[in-house]
């Protein structure tokens, strides 16, 4: 059977081809008034009669004609001027008209009727959406847990009294206490300096960008509790030594976020103290009365009393005057790259004041213009499109398009399908391969184009277990769990120490907050290799960075996701099968190849007439790199 033969036989809309990248848009940052060139691949003899492009332009449809201007061994290109008329988004599909009537190509994929404009591909002229995040990595650190380098800073027992409790000094190979035990006052002493300390490991492994957890000045480990958003929290190293670990993180070509809260303060800090001493002071509107003679906190936890940003002097502080906390990490001596923000959905929201998208618009108008490339990505665990319309946040913490869906796929229950927390995680049934596909799709199809590559694509963070501490953890479906993560569209995040398998427990918050582990010889240099072999071909592969996308194959217990492009694809294949399996891939959609190699143990396999046949061991998950011909 030929290689037309496959194709025609797997549907030659399969091999349809475009991405919002540099690959098939001329120009991904275009002027208003100018105009990008659209290139869109597919299979040369593909029954077409023409193509046009379904562009909305001034809100009115357009039909731009395509025209076929370039033609490999088995694929061919077809091009298009698309005008770029106004600011805001332009949006379009392909209509492939053929002898059996239109075909109507979005990134949901091909259909027959008049698609709805939701998974239309977009582009926003002029916008600042800090492109180095597509290739970065990112490994997130809880200051007080990664690693102590200055013996002279650092908590002291009996410091200060906060809670019912004081400050602990803890051991550094002693675990966590529980939560009624030390509640939050249990202090490591890790500290920026020994971050910087660890640059060179950092660096090694592959990573691209540090995400702090908070370091200013605040009473709890966690540091959400901030007393004083513009000083660095003096038993962290203090403010220079924010400086010379983000110079030490630039000169190895690393970027460092930093993360706060707008939506809390602590309990302890100046502002409440003013507030509940002088009602007419201009801090007694920074908050919300709870109608008790107190203030009303987020969640009712009383150390986290809630901002009210109907002040017009509070907005001046987190992001109007120009020295504001947004703008003012950004400027020298510190230059961080961006910002993490806690509970971003929630900001801003009390009753009837529903600040949050004002909020959000305001800080990304401050941020970008003290420097445009920063970074902004805001936490929220669920569906966070309406925040991702290019004029708020560049993107989001991505437990729903990744995090929670690749822990269904392990058979965990995730956290926004029970009413709070799951300590410890309940099981359930593992999802199937295609309701992993669709649950990654709602992000994927949706999102305008930019964002998509700008989200921060998670398995693990400070607020939930990690997984190779939950009941569902099976190492081979992990890694495969893992690959997958590497191959999203956006960029990976590490939660400090997966990658060499720290201890801990998934019985609550603190079984994932143990000290990092430095001894290599009680490292598992399984999850190491692991690790570094992604993170380093994130960093190195183009393709991985802004290459296409598909899902090649899903079955009930196994999925395929390539990213291909520039004759260069990596495949990683699911499978949770209890069982030997075989699954075929259409690997002549994306182009033409005679073998695949996987990555992790080199084993070759032959590619058939287009199609790669595999026979899978139980759960066994595997990671392919192929080179591509058109």
């Amino acid at each position: 059977m030929s290689a037309e033969q496959v194709v025609n036989r797997t549907d030659w809309q399969r091999s349809l081809q475009f991405a919002v990248n540099a690959e098939h848009v001329s120009n991904l940052d275009p002027a208003v008034g100018g105009s990008v060139r659209l290139r869109l691949k597919v299979w040369k003899d593909a029954p077409l009669r023409g193509i046009d492009v379904r562009a909305v332009l001034s809100g009115h449809s357009a039909r731009l004609p395509m025209r076929r201007t370039r033609e490999g061994a088995r694929f061919a290109w077809w091009e298009a001027a698309l005008p770029i008329p106004h600011a805001g988004l332009i949006h379009w599909h392909f209509l492939c008209h053929t002898d059996a009537g239109p075909r109507f190509f979005t990134r949901g994929g091909v259909q027959t009727i008049n698609p709805t404009e939701d998974r239309d591909w977009t582009l926003l002229p002029g916008f600042a959406g800090a492109d180095w995040v597509h290739g970065a990595v990112f490994y997130q650190i809880f200051p007080d847990r990664f690693c102590k380098g200055d013996p002279s800073v650092g908590r002291r027992p009996g410091e200060y009294r906060f809670d019912g409790g004081e400050p602990r000094i803890m051991d550094w190979l002693a675990p966590p206490p529980s939560y009624a035990e030390g509640r939050c006052l249990d202090f490591y002493n890790g500290d920026l300096a020994g971050i910087a300390r660890k640059l060179d490991y950092l660096s090694d492994l592959g990573v691209g960008a540090l995400y702090l957890t908070p370091v200013f000045r605040a009473r709890t480990t966690h540091r959400y509790d901030c007393i004083d958003y513009f000083h660095v929290d003096e038993a962290l190293g203090g403010d220079a030594a924010l400086a010379a670990l983000t110079a030490a993180a630039h000169a190895r070509g690393m970027r460092v976020v930093l993360d706060v809260s707008l939506n809390h303060t602590g309990s302890d800090h100046p502002w409440l103290a003013r507030a509940r001493r002088q009602s007419d002071a201009p801090e007694a509107g920074f908050y919300y009365p709870d109608g008790r003679g107190g203030h009303a906190c987020w969640w009712d936890v009383p150390t986290l009393p809630q901002l009210n940003y109907g002040s017009r002097a509070l907005r001046r502080i987190i992001w109007e005057g120009d020295d504001a906390l947004v703008r003012h990490w950004l400027k020298p001596p510190w230059q961080i790259d961006g910002w993490r923000f806690d509970v971003a959905n929630m900001t801003g929201r009390h009753g009837p004041d529903q600040f949050g998208h004002a909020i959000w618009r305001g800080v990304r108008r401050a941020v970008k213009a003290e420097q445009p490339d920063a970074y902004i990505v805001g936490e929220h665990w669920e569906d966070a499109g309406a925040y991702l319309r290019g004029d708020e946040w560049d993107g989001a913490m991505n437990y729903f398009g990744c995090a929670s869906p690749l822990r269904r796929w392990l058979g965990e229950r995730v956290r926004f399908e029970a009413d709070g927390p799951d300590f410890p995680p309940q099981p359930r049934a593992p999802a199937t391969g295609q309701e992993l596909a669709a649950m990654l799709r709602q992000t994927l199809d949706r999102l305008p184009c930019q964002h998509v590559a700008l989200q921060l694509n998670l398995l693990g963070s400070h607020d939930i277990h990690r997984l190779h501490h939950g009941p569902a953890f099976d190492w081979a479906c992990y890694r495969g769990a893992v690959m997958l993560q590497f191959l999203l569209p956006g960029a990976p995040s590490i939660w400090y120490g997966d990658e060499v398998g720290l201890g801990g427990h998934a019985d609550s918050v603190e079984g994932c907050r143990y000290p990092m582990e430095w001894r290599e010889e009680r490292w598992d240099h399984g999850f190491h290799t692991l690790y570094r072999t992604l993170a380093r071909l994130k960093r190195d592969e183009p393709v991985l960075n802004d290459g296409t996308h598909c899902f090649l194959s899903t079955g009930t217990r196994h999925l395929a996701f390539a990213r291909h492009g520039r004759g260069r694809a990596y495949v990683a294949v699911l499978n949770n099968a209890a069982e030997p399996s075989r699954i075929e891939l259409p690997l002549a959609v994306m182009g033409l190849c005679d073998a695949a190699r996987e990555v992790f143990d080199g084993r070759c396999f032959r590619v058939r007439n287009g199609v790669l046949a595999l026979d899978l061991a139980p759960r066994e998950n595997l990671l392919l790199t192929m080179t591509l011909t058109d």
